[in-house]
């Protein structure tokens, strides 16, 4: 961090990120063609993903007080606040997110954050550039949520136990929706080469559905999602990682899709992931990521279709100055349905049930 008025908890970072994008099933509407994507959505486009700022100041001892303003800008922001899908104007990249913000004060080692901050499920974050891979896979796009607004407070049990516990909005909400809060919890360990942490999400916001499905009467629908993550670094060159997430929502009331039209009945999701990364020196970087995701009730991924979807992607990393990353990944999705038709992505002239595409990324990283 840059230390700003003599102050060394202060810091001011973030990075500048672009992409260009080939779908090889070259679909005619080349918006939204990676269909099971967070981001890199559109086919054979130079894209902005995202400029973000990030400033801050840590809690680092006790009595001490912090805050954290991280901001992104670019199609990234655009996605993350539902710009792109509620107008058209996905041919602008002046979008602006306000990805955390909160105040922190640390009391006795117990660093207590007020405001909005990052989910504490899942092995990958929203910034590209902290993940192993270009693109988040499967389980950070449909398995959790990815941001909260309220109080969370963690600490250390001891030298290898830690824990975290909050209280917020409910899923990715930044107001209540009812007078029901969502609940946090997480206990991790780290010890030496190998770390793991299993988090859960517990609430009745409403707000857990992507397709379209609705929940029965918002405000009494209890929401469930557990998440196991571990990461081991065989050696300084390899190391691996995996992470598992299981999910339900009560008392959805479905209105397509493999149950009854107009029935009440409880949503189920779960999901795999698995990965690794070999750096062949201190500039130059493979990972391999895949990963295995059931949405059996129709819920989580596209209207109507009781689904499974797998994914496989290589990203192969290389720093050209200590700031300057470029990454080339390939990626392949499939989605297979129970009933209606596995064809969901699109295909010049027609659609297919498989997707191989190819991003070359840049990203500038400034601390």
């Amino acid at each position: 961090a840059i230390a700003i008025a003599n102050d060394s908890n202060f810091g001011l970072g973030g990075y500048v990120s672009a992409s260009y994008v080939y779908n090889n099933n070259n679909p005619d509407d080349s918006i939204y063609a990676q269909s099971v994507n967070q981001f890199d959505l559109d086919h054979n486009t130079f894209t902005l993903d995202g400029a973000k700022l990030e400033i801050g100041r840590v809690a680092a001892a006790h009595g001490e007080a912090g805050f954290q303003l991280d901001l992104m800008f670019g199609d990234d922001g655009g996605i993350l606040g539902a710009y792109r899908f509620n107008t058209d104007g996905y041919a602008s990249d002046n979008f602006v997110y306000v990805q955390e913000m909160y105040a922190s004060y640390n009391w006795n080692d117990v660093v207590m954050k007020f405001g909005k901050w990052e989910t504490l499920l899942g092995s990958e974050v929203i910034d590209t550039v902290a993940n192993r891979n270009v693109t988040q896979g499967l389980l950070f796009t449909y398995a959790i949520p990815l941001v909260h607004t309220g109080l969370l407070a963690n600490g250390k049990i001891s030298e290898e136990w830690g824990w975290a516990v909050a209280v917020a909005n409910g899923w990715n909400n930044a107001t209540d929706t009812n007078d029901n809060k969502g609940v946090l919890g997480q206990l991790s360990f780290a010890s030496g080469a190998f770390s793991s942490a299993l988090s859960t999400y517990y609430g009745s916001d409403g707000n857990t559905g992507f397709a379209g499905q609705s929940v029965e009467s918002v405000g009494q629908d209890r929401a469930l999602v557990l998440d196991w993550t571990a990461t081991w670094a065989a050696s300084d060159a390899l190391t691996f990682w995996g992470n598992l997430d299981w999910g339900k929502q009560d008392d959805v009331e479905f209105v397509n899709g493999p149950q009854t039209v107009g029935s009440v009945a409880n949503a189920q999701w779960y999901g795999a992931s698995v990965g690794g990364q070999y750096a062949f020196d201190d500039r130059t970087t493979l990972a391999l990521r895949g990963e295995i995701f059931r949405d059996s009730d129709g819920y989580r991924m596209f209207p109507g279709q009781s689904s499974m979807a797998y994914s496989l992607t290589g990203t192969l990393g290389y720093k050209l100055t200590p700031n300057l990353l470029t990454r080339f990944e390939v990626r392949y999705d499939e989605f297979n349905t129970d009933d209606f038709t596995d064809d969901v992505f699109s295909q010049g002239g027609g659609s297919a049930d498989g997707d191989l595409y190819g991003i070359i990324n840049v990203a500038y990283l400034f601390d």
